[in-house]
C-alpha cells in the first residue's frame, strides 16, 4: 500500500494554504499535511512531523523563507524545498536555487504546484538511488581493492599499450619497487627479460583475441629493480568491457631450484642404489658363508657332545650314585640332549627374549617336572617357579590360561 506524502506547508495565511491542499489533491496526490507560520512550529514539525517535502512562502511575519532554507539544509538536507510565494524575482529566484531550493511556484500559478511536486520526488527519488548505486559502488571498489591488494600473489593491471596502471604489494616485493615508482611510471616490459618479450607480447595478443579463456600463462624471466633474474609464471586475462587486463605473476624460483637439487639427487641416489646392490651381493655371499661356518659349527658341537660327553654320562650311570646325584645326572643329560636337539634351538632361536632361567624352567617342564622337583633342583621357592612359568607363557604368547604349557613345549619341534 502507497504510503502517503508528509508535506509540512510554512505559511501564514491558511487559506492560501488551502488552495495549495485542494490543487495536490486533484492532481489525485495521496498525502498528509501540517501548516506551520513560526520559526519555532517549524523546527518543531521538522523534528517530530518528518516531512517528505517542504513548501514554503517567502514573506512571513518574523520569518522568512530564506531563513527557513537555510534550517532545512541544515536539519534534512534530503528533502526538497519548494517555494509557493506570490511574487518572487528572476534574481532572488536563482539565488534561493543556488541556495539548496529544489523549485518555486508563483501562488497566481498554483496549478504548476502538483507537477513541481512530483518532479521534486521524483528527483529526490532518483538521487537517492544515484547515491545508493554510487555507496555500493564505493564499497564494491574498495572490497576488490583491498582483495587486489592482500593477495598473495603478485598481480598488476595494464592498459592496452602495457603501462601498469595498478600494483599490489606483493608486486612491490617482487621488483624492489614502492607503488609511486610503478603506477602510471613503468611498462610491463621493463620487468621482462629480453628473451622472453616476444613471447609475451604474443601472449597478450592471444588473450585478447581469445577473450573467453580465463587465463594465458607462460614461464618467463622476470628482471627485478637490482637486475636479478628470476623465474615467474605469468598469468594475464582480459577485464571484460575494458581496455584493461589483469596480470599476475608466481615466483617459481625456489621450486626451480629444488627441481635442480631433486634432479641431482635423484642421480646420486642412483649411484648409490647400484653400490647398494652390489654391496647387497657382497653381504649376501658372507651371510652364506657365515651360515655356512654356522652349521658346521653346530655340527661339529653336536658330534662333540654324542662323542666326548654322553659316553661319559652312561659310564656314570652304573656307578653307585644316591637318587639326589642321579636326579642332577638325568637333568644333565636330557639337557646336553636338548642342546642338540631341535627344542631348544627352536626356543631360544624364535623366542630370544628368554632369560636364561626361563629356559631351564621350560626344559624342566616340557621333561614333566613338578613346581616341587624344580624347586629342588634349580634351589629357588615354588612362588619363583611360578613367576617363571607365567613370564614363559607370556613371552610363547599362550594367551588362553587352560592351555597347557608342557603340550605346548613338546609340539614345539613339530613346527620347525
Amino acid at each position: 500500500m502507497e504510503e502517503a506524502l508528509r508535506i509540512l506547508i510554512l505559511e501564514d495565511v491558511a487559506a492560501d494554504a488551502d488552495l495549495m491542499e485542494d490543487e495536490m489533491r486533484q492532481a489525485g496526490l495521496k498525502f498528509v499535511i501540517k501548516r506551520v507560520a513560526s520559526r519555532s512550529s517549524f523546527n518543531a514539525a521538522l523534528e517530530e512531523f518528518k516531512p517528505g517535502i517542504i513548501l514554503s512562502d517567502y514573506n512571513l511575519p518574523g520569518f522568512d523563507g530564506k531563513a527557513a532554507l537555510k534550517i532545512a539544509a541544515e536539519k534534512c538536507p534530503e528533502v526538497p524545498f519548494i517555494f509557493v510565494s506570490g511574487a518572487l524575482g528572476e534574481e532572488l529566484a536563482i539565488e534561493l536555487l543556488k541556495k539548496g531550493a529544489t523549485d518555486y511556484v508563483l501562488k497566481s500559478r498554483l496549478t504548476k504546484l502538483a507537477p513541481s511536486v512530483r518532479r521534486a520526488l521524483d528527483e529526490r527519488e532518483e538521487h537517492r538511488q544515484r547515491k545508493k548505486a554510487e555507496i555500493a559502488l564505493k564499497e564494491s571498489e574498495n572490497k576488490y581493492r583491498t582483495i587486489f591488494d592482500n593477495t598473495g600473489t603478485a598481480m598488476i593491471i595494464i592498459d592496452d599499450e602495457g603501462t601498469i596502471i595498478l600494483a599490489n604489494r606483493e608486486f612491490e616485493k617482487l621488483t624492489g619497487y614502492v607503488k609511486k615508482d610503478i603506477e602510471n611510471e613503468k611498462n610491463w616490459m621493463d620487468f621482462v627479460g629480453l628473451d622472453d618479450q616476444k613471447k609475451i607480447v604474443d601472449l597478450k595478443k592471444e588473450c585478447k583475441r581469445r577473450l573467453r579463456d580465463a587465463f594465458h600463462n607462460a614461464e618467463i624471466c622476470f628482471k627485478n629493480r637490482d637486475a636479478r633474474i628470476i623465474d615467474v609464471i605469468i598469468n594475464i586475462a582480459a577485464i571484460p568491457s575494458t581496455t584493461y587486463y589483469a596480470v599476475s605473476y608466481l615466483d617459481i624460483s625456489e621450486r626451480k631450484k629444488m627441481e635442480m637439487e631433486l634432479k641431482s639427487n635423484e642421480n646420486e641416489l642412483r649411484q648409490k642404489t647400484v653400490n647398494l646392490e652390489e654391496a647387497n651381493t657382497a653381504l649376501k655371499v658372507l651371510l652364506k658363508h657365515r651360515e655356512e661356518d654356522q652349521t658346521a659349527m653346530e655340527q661339529k658341537v653336536i658330534t662333540n657332545v654324542k662323542k666326548l660327553v654322553l659316553p661319559y654320562i652312561e659310564k656314570l650311570k652304573v656307578l653307585k650314585l644316591n637318587e639326589g646325584q642321579l636326579n642332577h645326572l638325568e637333568i644333565i643329560e636330557n639337557n646336553l640332549n636338548d642342546i642338540i636337539s631341535p627344542f631348544l634351538r627352536n626356543l631360544t632361536a624364535e623366542h630370544s627374549d628368554l632369560t636364561p632361567r626361563e629356559i631351564q624352567v621350560a626344559s624342566l617342564v616340557k621333561e614333566g617336572k613338578t613346581t616341587k622337583e624344580m624347586t629342588e633342583l634349580l634351589n629357588i621357592s615354588e612362588t619363583a617357579v611360578d613367576f617363571h612359568r607365567k613370564n614363559v607363557r607370556m613371552k610363547l604368547g599362550i594367551k588362553n590360561k587352560k592351555a597347557n604349557l608342557r603340550s605346548f613345549l613338546l609340539s614345539m619341534p613339530s613346527k620347525i
